[in-house]
């Protein structure tokens, strides 16, 4: 069968749905309960059709991944801007070439800590219930969410973060979108930690 809008249409309500529910993309394969003849009828069709030309399947999932991580509420009409192709582009450079990118977060990280005089460990503590230092970096957006992602699944900071953090709006939130997210970074995790000795133990001036 031809890929088309109606293919988009499916792609956009399975990642929607695994960003704004309980329902898994990765459990479900991405399938979901969509049929045609309503989709032929929905007044908004067009957008998914423009986007089936723009986007082959397996970058049409990128897109709207990407998109979704930034804002889960986004309608069909608000990515077809410039921040929806730009929001693609930095996931899709990030992926493409995770190594560069992972690195030079670390090397950001380590900068940071190091004009502080904060030890690595200590970047990552909850103090008297504020932000720790990584999670303001994060929010600067000063790293990549891939990196803050691939960061917890080595060293697992965010279960405590739950427990000390005090403030129950932006943190909350923030880790919806990383638990939402994490199935969809890949990566080695045995260059993960050699890039992490690199940067942070052997690099050390």
């Amino acid at each position: 069968m031809m890929y088309g809008g109606f293919d988009v249409y499916k792609t956009y309500l399975a990642v929607k749905n695994h960003f704004t529910s309980d329902y898994d993309y990765h459990k479900y394969s991405g399938r979901v309960t969509a049929k045609l003849e309503s989709f032929t009828k929905r007044s908004d069709r067009y957008f998914f059709h423009k986007l089936s030309k723009r986007y082959n399947e397996r970058d049409i999932l990128d897109f709207f991944v990407s998109n979704f991580a930034v804002d889960s509420n986004k309608w069909i009409g608000n990515v077809l801007n410039n921040e929806g192709a730009e929001n693609y582009t930095k996931f899709r450079k990030y992926k493409d070439n995770f190594e560069y990118h992972f690195r030079n977060d670390c090397v950001a990280i380590r900068n940071d800590l190091d004009n502080r005089s904060i030890l690595f460990n200590d970047g990552f503590d909850v103090h008297s219930g504020q932000h720790p230092r990584i999670l303001r970096l994060h929010i600067q957006r000063k790293i990549h969410i891939q990196t803050t992602i691939i960061l917890d699944t080595i060293l697992s900071f965010s279960k405590t973060w739950d427990k000390e953090i005090k403030e129950k709006v932006v943190w909350p939130k923030i880790k919806h979108t990383l638990t939402k997210l994490r199935p969809f970074v890949r990566f080695n995790e045995t260059q993960v930690k050699l890039i992490m000795k690199d940067v942070f133990v052997n690099d050390k001036r």
